[in-house]
């Protein structure tokens, strides 16, 4: 069978950046169809582009999967006109490209990228190919239930009429967020199919021996930060990820600030990754002297189980949002978990996975003196105490997130059985 994935912001395992549609493109590979992944040669996440010729797309092969990187253009640094821009040259070239490879028998598209999924849905009626939307995020929902910017914008009103026509050109969903079925209901959607496909997990990458030789200087520079901590009796909290409006990053170092002022020098954080709100938060940190907090920059996401590893909690904290009503997937508190991390969470969720297994310590979003309380009961627990909650959590993703059941759940879905 022939199966397209297609998800302009996708990440592959050489890159920082959420790996999910990569996970499952390999998973069905790995079962013996012939699998084509399309995103953007433009990382979203580091925003670094791959191609640096005029090429206008490379192709990528391993065994069965084929990943196809598309160039696009303009490049953008946050979410402005740009974006936008872009979103309209991955779908220009996906359309373009499509007929350089074998025909689709199906395509699971990945909304948010709505131009994309628009072309991809168009390709699909071309070839009578099944066609499968799932819904990653609810965009530009999020951005207009956080206010920032009203239904009437243009950039908004565009995105939800681009959005009207595939809901009610599309029969199949899929997606990460467990009441995204609501949604569909709210906005008119009827006749349709919805599936709840977590992300999945590949428990053999948490269970590798350090990498040595192979690790970057980077990646040694966290772990020797981390190790000195360790040596000091401070617990290290690391947060991996995006920085900017979607993680309240800044949340976390007001609170970092909230310890210092109460003498509390137990703690060491360790912040990994980037964003447009990056240097506000480098600033901050400096502004305020707070020596307890290190800021790196992105890893690739094959390193990110030795940092976790090697550190005591995971931490991770979001906007008190209303949009979290049909759930949240995050990849962080997977990996967290996986890597038997106990998890302080900052946030009013309809499925917190943190409560669901008592793996870590959750408070209420918006909120940073509370994540210090939180951090302060942590640092009180005992060594048993953590590393019971860590161990519930990594049972919770071993019992519900493998990813190599779930790819069979969602395969099954994609070949109509």
């Amino acid at each position: 069978m022939n199966i397209w994935v297609v998800n302009q912001f996708t990440s592959t395992p050489n890159m920082p950046g959420k790996q999910r549609d990569y996970q499952y493109a390999k998973a069905y590979s790995m079962e013996g169809h012939n699998v084509t992944l399309w995103r953007s040669s433009f990382s979203h996440w580091s925003r670094e582009e791959m191609i640096k010729d005029s090429k206008a797309y490379v192709r990528e092969t391993d065994g069965n999967l084929n990943i196809m990187h598309l160039k696009t253009s303009p490049l953008y640094y946050k979410n402005d006109h740009n974006r936008f821009l872009n979103m309209l040259s991955f779908a220009r070239a996906l359309s373009k490209t499509s007929r350089t490879v074998s025909s689709p028998d199906a395509i699971v598209a990945t909304y948010p990228s709505p131009f994309a999924a628009f072309a991809a849905n168009r390709i699909a009626r071309r070839y009578n190919a099944k066609f499968i939307l799932e819904i990653g995020d609810l965009w530009p929902q999020v951005w207009i239930e956080r206010k920032a910017f009203p239904v009437y914008h243009p950039f908004i009103f565009t995105l939800l009429a681009v959005q009207k026509y595939i809901f009610n050109r599309t029969h199949t969903y899929v997606s990460s967020l467990p009441y995204v079925n609501d949604f569909l209901v709210e906005r008119g959607v009827k006749d349709y199919s919805f599936t709840w496909v977590p992300n999945g997990i590949n428990l053999d990458d948490f269970n590798q021996n350090d990498p040595g030789n192979s690790t970057p200087d980077s990646v040694k520079d966290i772990l020797l930060s981390m190790k000195s901590a360790s040596a000091e009796g401070k617990l290290n909290i690391i947060y991996v990820g995006g920085i900017g409006v979607g993680n309240r990053v800044d949340h976390i170092v007001e609170a970092a600030k909230v310890l210092k002022d109460a003498s509390e020098k137990k703690i060491c954080f360790h912040i990994i990754g980037d964003g447009h709100t990056k240097k506000t938060i480098i600033n901050y940190v400096s502004a305020n002297k707070l020596d307890s907090v290190n800021i790196w920059p992105p890893v690739v996401r094959s390193f990110v189980p030795l940092l976790l590893r090697n550190a005591d909690a995971g931490i991770q904290c979001l906007h008190d949002n209303p949009i979290y009503r049909y759930g949240v997937n995050l990849s962080k508190i997977y990996d967290y978990m996986s890597a038997e991390l106990p998890v302080i969470f900052s946030a009013k969720v309809r499925n917190n996975l943190v409560d669901q297994y008592n793996a870590g310590i959750s408070v209420p979003p918006g909120n940073p003196e509370a994540i210090a309380e939180a951090l302060r009961q942590f640092v009180s627990l005992s060594i048993e105490e953590r590393t019971s909650m860590g161990k519930r959590g990594y049972q919770g993703v071993i019992a519900d997130y493998d990813i190599n059941v779930l790819s069979k759940k969602y395969l099954n879905l994609i070949e109509g059985r």
